[in-house]
């Protein structure tokens, strides 16, 4: 399964709570998902507790986070992409590359 998304950075802490509902039940139904997306975390401050919680609700729903690096010209990280754990082992995966 594949769902991208982008939230705006002036809905990002409550637009958060919903999209996490929707990738909950996605994650059930779905063993093999892959979610990317913009998701404009630094508007949030990438410290906030808003960051902090969808990072952390997102490692429970098994979903790992491929991107490590900037991927904004600012330096911040604004694209991630995340794969379930039992796709990421079915998944070889390259160096993935991100310029801003």
């Amino acid at each position: 399964g594949l769902l991208i998304s982008y939230l705006s950075p002036c809905y990002v802490s409550t637009a958060l709570p919903e999209l996490l509902e929707v990738i909950a039940e996605l994650a059930v139904e779905t063993p093999r998902l892959l979610v990317m997306g913009d998701f404009n975390l630094p508007s949030a401050g990438e410290t906030s507790g808003v960051a902090r919680e969808f990072m952390a609700s997102m490692t429970a729903m098994d979903l790992t986070q491929l991107i490590s690096g900037p991927t904004h010209t600012g330096g911040s990280t604004l694209d991630l992409v995340f794969v379930s754990g039992q796709w990421q082992s079915d998944l070889e995966l390259g160096e993935l590359v991100v310029e801003p």
